[in-house]
């Protein structure tokens, strides 16, 4: 059984998934809620678009932890390839060798 692994893929990946995450964090969530809050001052509509958007706020910034924790994680599986692959590459071009 042989397994072959793209590592420039991953590395794609990474890159990808962190420019994902990042936007995810830059995104005005919150934003679009305040003129509920502006045009009806002190009623329970106003509160609950606060109270809705902080945890949409929330939310999404937990979310663009987790993509980039993702990201992380394919950045470090193609690290860790690379090592293999250049363990693999000492032990086999010392195959050979006088000693």
């Amino acid at each position: 059984m042989s397994v072959s692994v793209d590592i420039a893929a991953l590395d794609a990946a990474a890159g990808e998934l962190e420019s994902a995450a990042a936007g995810l964090q830059a995104a005005d969530v919150a934003g679009p809620f305040a003129p509920i809050a502006e045009a009806l001052p002190g009623t329970q509509t106003a509160e609950a678009a606060v109270w809705v958007s902080t945890r949409v706020g929330a939310a999404v910034q937990v979310m663009g932890d987790n993509v980039r924790g993702m990201a992380a994680s394919a950045t470090g599986t193609a690290a860790s390839y690379r090592r293999t692959d250049a363990g693999v590459q000492r032990r086999f071009g010392a195959v050979g060798q006088a000693r």
